[in-house]
């Protein structure tokens, strides 16, 4: 029936798609609109408006705003319908009448009202809901030119707008971590911050370690993890605790406590902002310590400048030095030429406390007895008729790291001018001890960078699913020479239909844009290979142009294959499509005890995605008998420096052959072992058998 021409009220509920019984169940009868027999064509042609758009649309008839909508007005209303269908307004959104009656009124007026982004909270869900939309009332005439009713279309943007709120605030504090000057200002300008996202945080408190301060949140459970979010019910509402990580992945510095907003589902959209939050704290507390050391470092060095003029030899030396015993090492053959002394000795205080002086020299050395005491900050001296000694105290800027001792045989005094110089040589003495327990902390934290890095890369990767006729197994394996982030992903998983997609692929380069652009299009892929289960060119092609339109400026090359049982029932076909990627491996176990083999399946690949949108991709098959095993991997398996890729891809052939009579889990492992410590590369590796008749999968 053309648009625009009357359609009688039954083929219009019959157009209501998901909703008809709904608008049938409703007694029109007993509603202001009357007998759906009796309604005008400008009422009938509104509602065929209403009903033939995809966008959230309602219709409000007669004076008393009577409801009539379509499926994604009911969706956004979610426990609202059906009973709001052939109600007025008005007894549907009691909670936010008081807001939108003026704009209904303006509408009843003749003058078409149009919202953005306004806070409207409802009760859709179970609880007084936090909700914003955009939105425009127009008034809608009836057949005698009178007004007949309101069209209201919508837009919830409540998403957009608590995203948009949210990324202010961490931006806010971003910023705190480039403002603190020091972890004392911390928890105060902090705290702050905060207080700026009260719709998303009512109430937030800190607990640090050594912070004296009052809370009216409780305290957080004793056995609250690293990485936890606990959520429990009190009195006032529901509280959150999370710690706040620190340098090193094991550590943390504190706990973030929220009371959790009574608008907002808890959910893991929530739950992973307040992670992201915790985690901006301990960025900004790190940066604060690390900002306080290098300003006391600077202010150390501009007076060791001043001070070591004769000491040229020994302060070149000493930043060489790897460890306490290399100090006094160079403090034994060079330094003590400076003062003439016969012995030197060294005392370190342990940087946590608590522990005794150890001393590193001749424990019987006569100024070791001095070195207690010049821990108190004074420098020490003692003579007799057997010799001299002195003691000073090491310190960088208001830190202590212990006490520099020597010693000379005979009567003896300690000149100014030689006081003067053990003056210096303290500080350079000093210097280097905090050098080198710095690049110890600076490898503890690299690995601990490491162990970060590796946890992320693994956390964009999925488990596989494990289908009744295939076992699938993945891997990853991160560089054994850096600690970044990269671009290596394995995925699988069943699209609608139940058939089964592997991919393997390399996003370009190395760090957190790697990361960022292979989540993107894993994402991608794996959506289009859900929905529309094309063959795996066409979804190349689809990613191709995905990729271009949504502006994911990324090259990476993968496979991408499915594994199709062929109409016998008994044998299986592989489906694949190759974008610049190395080539799958078949891996057939050997029969009466022959050995097993593996065959490269090369094809001429395709270019890499993101290169050209509009190329033509093409699809490869390749039978499957019962038990053999598929063989996906990225180049970090094959690639090593000094040896060609085809060196490297005839020794997994070779490689993979001897270890074909394996489960899938068990040849990735094995892959992965021969590997370890010397791959170049992260590798991501996924192997997939094929079911035998009659035999489970182990």
């Amino acid at each position: 029936m053309p648009y625009g021409q009357q359609v009688p009220h039954r083929v219009l509920f019959a157009r209501a798609g998901d909703l008809k019984p709904a608008y049938e169940a409703v007694d029109w009868s007993a509603t202001s609109v009357g007998d759906p027999a009796t309604w005008s064509a400008s009422l009938l042609r509104a509602l065929q408006t209403v009903l033939d758009t995809r966008f959230p649309a309602l219709l409000c008839w007669g004076d008393d705003l009577t409801m009539l909508y379509n499926d994604a007005y009911a969706v956004m209303v979610a426990d609202k319908h059906p009973r709001a269908l052939g109600r007025p307004v008005r007894e549907v959104f009691p909670e936010a009448w008081d807001a939108i009656e003026p704009l209904f009124a303006q509408a009843r007026a003749g003058q078409a009202t149009w919202v953005e982004d306004m806070h409207l909270p409802l009760h859709r869900r179970g609880f007084l809901e936090e909700c914003w939309f955009t939105f425009s009332y127009s008034p809608v005439s009836d057949d005698d030119g009178s007004l007949g009713g309101i069209l209201d279309l919508t837009a919830e943007t409540t998403r957009q707008v608590v995203d948009r709120r949210r990324l202010e605030l961490l931006a806010r504090l971003g910023d705190l971590a480039t403002d603190l000057e020091s972890r004392e200002d911390f928890p105060d300008r902090a705290l702050e911050v905060l207080a700026t996202d009260p719709a998303d945080m009512p109430l937030a408190e800190l607990h640090l370690p050594g912070a004296r301060r009052e809370h009216r949140l409780p305290p957080p459970p004793d056995d609250l993890g690293a990485r936890d979010a606990v959520v429990a019910e009190g009195p006032d509402g529901r509280t959150a605790w999370l710690r706040i990580p620190g340098v090193r992945a094991s550590e943390s510095v504190g706990v973030l406590a929220v009371r959790l907003s009574p608008h907002l589902a808890v959910d893991a959209a929530y739950l992973g902002f307040l992670r992201v939050v915790a985690s901006s704290l301990g960025d900004a507390l790190s940066v604060a310590g690390s900002y306080e050391t290098e300003r006391r470092r600077a202010d150390q060095q501009a007076e060791h400048a001043q001070r070591l003029r004769g000491l040229v030899e020994v302060a070149q030396t000493l930043p060489d030095a790897e460890d306490e015993e290399e100090v006094l090492g160079v403090l034994t053959t060079k330094a003590t030429d400076l003062v003439h002394s016969d012995g030197v000795v060294l005392g370190l205080v342990d940087p946590a406390g608590g522990a005794p002086l150890r001393v590193l020299g001749d424990r019987d050395d006569p100024s070791v007895p001095l070195l207690e005491r010049a821990l108190d900050g004074v420098a020490q001296f003692a003579a007799d008729e057997r010799g001299g000694a002195a003691a000073r105290p090491l310190r960088v800027a208001d830190r202590l790291v212990g006490a520099l001792g020597l010693s000379w045989r005979g009567q003896r005094t300690v000149s100014v001018e030689e006081r003067d110089v053990l003056s210096a040589l303290a500080a350079s003495t000093a210097q280097a001890l905090d050098r080198v327990r710095a690049r110890r902390a600076e490898r503890e934290a690299a690995e601990a960078v490491r162990s970060l890095a590796e946890t992320l890369q693994r956390s964009l990767l999925t488990a596989a699913p494990q289908p009744g006729h295939l076992q699938i197994a993945v891997r990853y394996l991160p560089a054994a020479e850096h600690a970044q982030v990269g671009g290596d992903w394995h995925d699988a998983f069943l699209t609608a239909s139940g058939t089964t997609c592997l991919v393997i692929g390399d996003v370009t380069g190395h760090d957190q844009e790697a990361a960022a652009a292979m989540g993107q299009v894993r994402n991608l892929l794996r959506g289009i290979g859900y929905s529309l289960e094309v063959s795996p060119a066409a979804a190349f092609t689809a990613l191709d142009r995905a990729m271009r339109d949504l502006g994911v400026g990324a090259l990476a090359t993968a496979v991408l294959a499915t594994v199709e049982q062929v109409a016998d029932g008994s044998t299986w076909r592989l489906r694949w499509s190759n974008a610049g990627h190395p080539p799958p491996v078949v891996l057939l176990p050997g029969e009466d005890g022959e050995p097993g083999r593996a065959e490269l399946l090369r094809t001429d690949p395709d270019l890499l995605l993101g290169l050209d949108a509009e190329c033509s991709r093409a699809d490869h098959v390749h039978g499957l008998p019962a038990g053999a095993t598929v063989l996906l991997y990225t180049d970090g398996l094959v690639e090593r420096r000094g040896a060609s890729v085809d060196d490297g891809l005839a020794w997994l052939r070779r490689t993979a052959g001897e270890l074909a009579h394996l489960a899938p889990d068990e040849v990735c492992d094995r892959l992965l072992d021969l590997v370890a410590g010397a791959a170049e590369d992260d590798i991501a590796v996924l192997a997939v058998r094929v079911r035998e008749p009659g035999v489970p999968l182990a």
